[in-house]
């Protein structure tokens, strides 16, 4: 709504009599503004004419016995509805005050002081205006990026982005041009490897002359897959991809491009293989089409997250591809009983997702209950197997209050690890419980954190039992809470796995090690630290060739640097976790598997990726101390480990009892508290008399 004369603020009423509200009103009227205004009368009525109409501002009488302000506010944050809400007060009271600013209030007037409230209401309406217009722009600007994404795709031209000298996009024309099937192949891959030998020095020179304004194109010779040379002509221009500056190549070519194939290869783009259901790039872009729907419409709908609660059972009795098998079914059963408009898609392994077209909430839970009642006695027949399949689904409305459509899956996965954690097999994400905690949630305190330096990164020493004299330490990072307490990672990386907070996490981390690495070993310490990423920065094109400008900028070599995935985010992302080996070969870093152990084909990331260490499993850990030596499996797993060059760490040594057995295991390292506690710095004497018994 605009804020100008010619528009009418659209305002609800909450106060004693409608005919006592009526001096608030004159006195907004008498600013300049033209008012709409609505006396509510109860909370049904509130309830009904929220979901109705869109409105600008709610003026609520604290002590009105009309309807109660608490509620009121309470209403208004459960549905998500992004209207700005004043307190009237009889007369001032920090108490009063305090306490509706604390509810959700966005400011808290004396009724009498007429100017105040004018004021108060005019900035108050402009600051929702400002809100509105950005979604708006949110919205077009993605549909921009969304355009200019179909118009890289279908270019005639071989079309790459390049930063730092390394990869992050190249057109399906590119990849064809220089022999690459896969864009996870060229990912990483320097620019310098697709020009013949000869011609190096000069595409370098190309490229810092383009950097200092002198240069914007050259003529060269390009080298395909298969090591046969052709003439290129390559055009440079400044560009950004996905937030990160780089350089946008351009390579015109004469042949036809085979837009039959490309149209062919877009159609199947959008499917899962195994399911046939939509898959999850084709559901993000639904994410967002539905949140432009929402703001568009003012209508909110409905995300659901479906999980297979006994999953991992199901895996283990008839491993992946009779579990393939059951999805196929599965999907089958589910795609019988669809919900109408509804979209909806494999998202993961064991994760399903929809949008439902309705703010129903009560409808939508009703027909998944019919929905997981039919799945849990329908019985799926895999290899002569009989299986049952036990569904748990999380809720959220998507709403004009969110950011991006993407935000409600998010809230949907909390409600659905809600649900698992309370033996439920439905739980809704319901907003007003972190609207009275003051947005009390995970997401928003790592928000905030990242924003206001409100995390710290502590170091555990890794020690060699084998002589090695470089000193390790194990990046832990924590999460400042309100009282002051600290969050640890297994308490918030699960609220933030499919979300774009996972991967700025993972930055701030790299940025805050490379700092603090970089002056200790300019104090002589020869040093390594490793680091823990989540799945999102493995798959970012952008991370690594940023973790290279961080490693340039800080003045350390590659090897300093060890960065750790687990062993599960290795096997869901197998492809990107190649082409992020791949990548961390070139700048000289080394890769740690953690959580390593349990899965039955764990050896099988030997064939792909280069692996330098493996951090034995937590459960084999505890088994271990629990029964003073090891099982016959466990050595041979250490056997494998060794076997492979691979360096072994055990964690969680908590004394010496287990050592004995660990030296004649052959393990590499150890690491837990009986060594020493996470520290605030790099201060651990790795050459200490204690140190040195451990190592005989």
């Amino acid at each position: 709504m605009s804020t100008s004369s010619s528009s009418a603020i659209r305002i609800l009423l909450i106060h004693d009599t409608q005919n006592e509200a009526e001096p608030v009103t004159n006195a907004i009227r008498n600013s300049g503004q033209s008012v709409r205004s609505h006396f509510i009368a109860s909370l049904d009525e509130l309830n009904r004419v929220v979901e109705e109409q869109t409105w600008d501002l709610m003026l609520a009488k604290l002590n009105t016995a009309t309807v109660d302000a608490t509620e009121a506010v309470a209403t208004i944050q459960r549905d998500g509805k992004d209207i700005p809400m004043i307190g009237l007060i009889d007369a001032y009271n920090d108490d009063v005050i305090a306490s509706a600013l604390d509810m959700g209030m966005a400011d808290v007037v004396v009724e009498s002081s007429l100017q105040h409230l004018a004021q108060a209401v005019k900035r108050e309406v402009g600051a929702l205006k400002a809100r509105r217009d950005l979604r708006t722009q949110r919205v077009s600007l993605r549909e921009t990026e969304k355009r200019c994404q179909l118009l890289l795709e279908s270019s005639i031209d071989a079309i790459s982005y390049v930063h730092e000298g390394m990869h992050i996009y190249a057109n399906p024309n590119y990849m064809e041009l220089f022999g690459y099937l896969d864009i996870e192949d060229l990912q990483c891959t320097p620019i310098m490897d697709l020009v013949s030998g000869t011609s190096v020095g000069g595409l370098r020179e190309a490229l810092k002359g383009f950097k200092d304004g002198k240069v914007d194109q050259l003529s060269s010779v390009g080298q395909h897959a298969d090591g046969s040379a052709f003439n290129i002509h390559m055009a440079f221009s400044a560009a950004s991809y996905e937030g990160e500056r780089c350089t946008q190549v351009i390579i015109r070519r004469q042949e036809s491009n085979n837009e039959a194939l490309e149209e062919k290869i877009r159609a199947i783009s959008s499917q899962d293989p195994i399911t046939g259901l939509y898959n999850k790039a084709y559901f993000n872009g639904q994410l967002d089409h539905a949140y432009e729907q929402v703001l568009t419409q003012a209508k909110r709908q409905i995300v659901v997250h479906i999980g297979i609660a006994n999953f991992a059972d199901i895996k283990t009795a008839v491993g992946l591809a009779g579990t393939d098998l059951l999805l196929q079914q599965l999907a089958e059963q589910l795609q019988a009983k669809s919900f109408p408009d509804a979209v909806f898609a494999r998202y993961s392994d064991d994760m399903f997702a929809m949008i439902a077209p309705t703010p129903d909430l009560e409808a939508i839970q009703s027909y998944w209950q019919e929905v997981q009642k039919s799945i849990s006695t329908y019985l799926f027949e895999v290899d002569g197997q009989t299986l049952t399949v036990n569904l748990v689904c999380g809720f959220a409305h998507m709403d004009e209050a969110g950011k991006a459509g993407n935000e409600a899956l998010v809230q949907a996965d909390q409600a659905y690890n809600s649900a698992l954690k309370h033996n439920k097999t439905q739980a809704y994400f319901d907003k007003s419980d972190i609207a009275n905690l003051a947005d009390n949630s995970i997401i928003a305190k790592l928000e905030h954190a990242l924003g206001n330096d409100g995390m710290r990164i502590q170091f555990q020493p890794i020690m060699s039992l084998r002589g090695d004299n470089r000193e390790h330490y194990d990046i832990l990072v924590r999460l400042r809470d309100k009282d002051g307490s600290e969050i640890v990672p297994d308490d918030f990386l699960p609220s933030i796995e499919n979300s774009e907070l996972s991967g700025k996490l993972d930055r701030w981390v790299v940025a805050s090690s490379i700092t603090a690495l970089s002056e200790h070993r300019k104090r002589g310490h020869n040093t390594q630290l490793m680091i823990h990423l989540t799945a999102a920065s493995i798959q970012d094109p952008t991370f690594l060739p940023w973790v290279n400008s961080q490693l340039r900028i800080g003045k350390l070599p590659g090897d300093s640097i060890c960065f750790q995935i687990t062993e599960n985010v290795a096997h869901h992302y197998l492809k990107a976790a190649k082409a992020f080996s791949k990548g961390l070969s070139l700048l000289k870093c080394q890769l740690s598997v953690n959580q390593f152990g349990l899965a039955e084909n764990g050896f099988t990331l030997t064939q792909h990726l280069d692996i330098s260490y493996a951090r034995i499993h937590d459960d084999l850990v505890s088994d271990l101390v629990e029964k003073g030596q090891a099982s016959p499996a466990l050595a041979q797993l250490f056997k494998e480990i060794h076997k492979n060059d691979i360096n072994s760490i055990v964690p969680k040594i908590e004394n010496s009892e287990i050592l004995a057995a660990l030296w004649e295991l052959g393990v590499n390292y150890i690491q837990g508290y009986y060594l020493q506690a996470p520290l605030d710095d790099m201060a651990y004497s790795f050459d200490s008399d204690e140190d040195e018994e451990v190592t005989q």
